[in-house]
């Protein structure tokens, strides 16, 4: 499932419900459908202080796809926020198929510089990774926490990302205002946007991966504890190897029901 799991990363920060709520605690569950069945599931948890956001995403393999690969990936985040913005600290990647396991760990210091392990073995990609990355980069759910905090409108609005193999460009343009069906989870109304994922070093560049487009519905779900309004996927659509796949929030806890990461 090349490139979805910054989607569903994603979409594992929106919530649920249509009155906005302070974001303190929140943990959501989600489908990501490909075709008629549903290929992955997602538990995600999320802590705002006014320092700062921690957050934890568990996706795991579901139904039928277990039969072929099993597979799970555990994201931790840690970002501060400095002037109502949010700017990334620790980033840990845990990704588990059947009896592989690969970890990757990104760290920012006060001054803004980045380190990641493990390191990149070879020197030309290396080098290719380091000039490509910004000041400004930040990891996926930094990102996600980016858009949703830029305004009256997540879009339109372009996002650096680094995951620790691939430096890619997330760039949202305006859609329009709408709602979603009356069988959606979220019933407010929703700001849609179409969300552009290029490659710009790593191993997706390397390989000549081509870029990805998805449709993506926010809604103004919630707020930092700093009063700031918080721009939330609650649902996103694309293609994934010719598939089409839809994902959405299926449940939200927030406060004492936020349930753990686990």
């Amino acid at each position: 499932m090349r490139n979805a799991h910054f989607g569903i990363l994603a979409l594992a920060v929106a919530a649920l419900m249509p009155r906005p709520a302070a974001a303190e605690d929140i943990s959501i569950n989600y489908n990501v459908d490909v075709g008629p069945l549903t290929m992955t599931v997602v538990k995600f948890t999320l802590n705002a202080t006014d320092a700062g956001v921690r957050a934890k995403a568990r996706i795991r393999s579901n139904g039928m796809s277990r039969v072929f690969s099993e597979y799970s990936v555990v994201a931790d985040a840690e970002t501060r926020m400095v002037d109502a913005k949010p700017v990334p600290v620790s980033f840990h990647l845990l990704r588990e198929r059947d009896d592989e396991r690969k970890e990757t760990s990104l760290t920012w210091t006060p001054d803004g510089s980045l380190t990641f392990t493990p390191p990149i073995k070879n020197k030309e990609k290396r080098e290719r990774i380091e000039a490509a990355i910004s000041s400004g980069v930040a990891d996926p759910i930094t990102a996600v926490l980016r858009m949703g905090a830029t305004g009256q409108n997540p879009c339109p609005s372009v996002h650096q990302v680094f995951d620790g193999r691939d430096v890619f460009e997330l760039s949202l343009t305006d859609k329009g205002q709408g709602k979603l069906g009356d069988d959606a989870a979220w019933r407010g109304p929703v700001q849609r946007c179409e969300v552009t994922w290029t490659p710009i070093a790593g191993r997706a560049k390397d390989k000549g991966t081509p870029g990805d487009s998805y449709d993506v519905a926010f809604a103004a779900v919630s707020k930092l504890p700093s009063g700031a309004q918080l721009w939330l996927p609650v649902q996103m659509s694309g293609r994934l190897k010719g598939l089409g796949f839809k994902a959405y929030a299926t449940k939200v806890g927030a406060g004492k029901d936020a349930g753990g990461g686990d």
